[in-house]
């Protein structure tokens, strides 16, 4: 009787201490985890915002699509309509030097022809040709032109204007909602482990459904250092909320900085850059970063790219009321990843890399090698609108047991796929009845499958999530 008495004890000593340790809301959660997604989140962002920027150049160059081939032209060389199809063309097919070229020539046996004048300087703009774009808008301006050429030689001389100063300043802004249907990662298995013991799940362990509301700034620059090459220095300052409607535990702050330079040349782009945040959980301060990031790319063929980044980061981790053994996981991660480019169309590219990332920590069963592999398929549809797949692939190795928990070492399988569609507010109509300031934003609503396959069943969760983003971006 003496045996079950102590051993009644025992088991309510450690429960008692499991709660100590593990707050309600988060038993189950790997917040080291959060960190990444955070990253993800607003570099997902980040990168849906450059697609629709790039959606809308390209949504004009599917409209010149006419049929017409360079042996029509060999056919009737002297037809000037003719030409100017086929110059049309070839934006299409983002063959934008022959296209210059061939509006050249239109106008030189003809120069009188305004909108072939205006699609030449677009041209020209496009291949950063910015003083000879703008010699060929300014001669337009001394001659009477219907009222649409007329505004769109104003939009580039003013598009022109901004790409021209040597410092320029952009503010992103993203406001939007989403919904979880495992916010706390509660383990499938509905119990988790301490000291080899299953214990179920009771109240907030339990798996919880929630709402969050999500707000992304961005504040970037980018200064010219006058070079032919196009060395520059740039910079960016971000500020990421996440605020849940039920899980206050897990409310997310984040300061993200960034203060680097690009160099270019023939042979190898290289930016280096100095790379800081602040993230606070639960309105505490959580974590502190500071490191490096490099990238390097090369374009290998006209379709085809190469990249490597490497990431160095010392992480401050802090003890706070939701986890009081944050600092534990104290110290430096490594990350590298190397990938290609390559554009299968003029509308969409692929982007496959492998990564592996080294986390070091205070505590060794916090410390792990993650190895990953990473699938991006864009693809830019009619009337500026795009969609965005993703797919991830980690296999996590922590270094030692967690022997509170359970004694053998932590191997974890993590898929995870993110398929976001995007457009324009006036490719959805609604822009048409919208006041002009609102017409350039861009909504995008995603769903993510996240699903992770541990060896020990506190790490093995599923989680979908939804989520609808408002984008507007401005330049100055």
């Amino acid at each position: 009787m003496r045996i079950n008495q102590n051993f009644l004890f025992l088991s309510l000593f450690f429960f008692t201490f499991a709660l100590s340790v593990f707050p309600t809301d988060v038993f189950a959660e790997d917040l080291g985890q959060e960190v990444l997604a955070i990253r993800r989140e607003v570099g997902g962002e980040r990168y849906a915002s450059a697609v629709a920027d790039k959606a809308g150049e390209i949504e004009a160059s599917k409209r010149f699509k006419t049929g017409v081939t360079f042996e029509d032209i060999l056919r009737d060389p002297d037809n000037l309509e003719l030409n100017f199809d086929f110059a049309k063309q070839q934006i299409a097919d983002n063959e934008l030097l022959g296209s210059a070229a061939t509006l050249e020539r239109i106008l030189l046996v003809n120069p009188n022809l305004a909108d072939v004048r205006l699609l030449y300087a677009v041209v020209l703009y496009r291949l950063d040709s910015l003083d000879e774009a703008k010699k060929e808008l300014d001669s337009l301006k001394s001659v009477p032109l219907p009222k649409n050429i007329e505004a769109q030689v104003s939009e580039y001389q003013r598009r022109i204007k901004v790409k021209k100063r040597r410092t320029r300043f952009g503010l992103r802004q993203t406001v939007g909602w989403g919904y979880d249907t495992n916010r706390n990662t509660a383990p499938s298995s509905k119990f988790q482990l301490f000291a080899e013991t299953p214990l179920g799940l009771e109240g907030t362990n339990r798996k919880r459904a929630d709402t969050h509301f999500t707000n992304i700034t961005t504040l970037d620059f980018s200064h010219d250092l006058g070079f032919q090459a196009g060395h520059e220095v740039f910079g960016s300052f971000t500020y990421f909320l996440q605020e849940q409607t039920k899980v206050d535990s897990l409310d997310i702050g984040s300061f993200q900085y960034e203060l680097g330079s690009r160099y270019k040349s023939k042979w190898l782009n290289v930016s280096p850059s100095f790379v800081a945040s602040n993230l606070l959980l639960s309105r505490e301060t959580y974590l502190r970063t500071q490191g490096i990031n490099i990238l390097a790319d090369r374009e290998i063929t006209k379709k085809l790219s190469g990249f490597m980044n490497f990431r160095y980061e010392y992480q401050d981790y802090s003890g706070i009321g939701e986890n009081t053994t944050a600092f534990l996981r104290k110290g430096p991660e490594y990350d590298y990843l190397w990938g290609v480019n390559y554009a299968l169309t003029p509308f969409m590219r692929i982007i496959p890399s492998i990564g592996y990332m080294n986390k070091n920590a205070k505590a060794e069963y916090y410390a792990y090698d993650r190895f990953n592999l990473n699938l991006n398929h864009t693809w830019v549809l009619r009337r500026g609108a795009f969609l965005i797949n993703t797919v991830n692939f980690f296999y996590d190795r922590y270094d030692e047991p967690e022997v509170a928990i359970a004694g053998r070492f932590r191997h974890d399988k993590i898929f995870r796929y993110r398929v976001t569609a995007g457009a324009p507010l006036t490719a959805l109509y609604i822009g048409k009845i919208l006041p002009g300031l609102f017409k350039d934003i861009v909504f995008t609503l995603s769903y993510e499958y996240y699903r992770s396959l541990s060896n020990i069943t506190n790490y093995t969760y599923t989680n979908n999530r939804i989520e609808g983003l408002f984008t507007k971006r401005w330049e100055f």
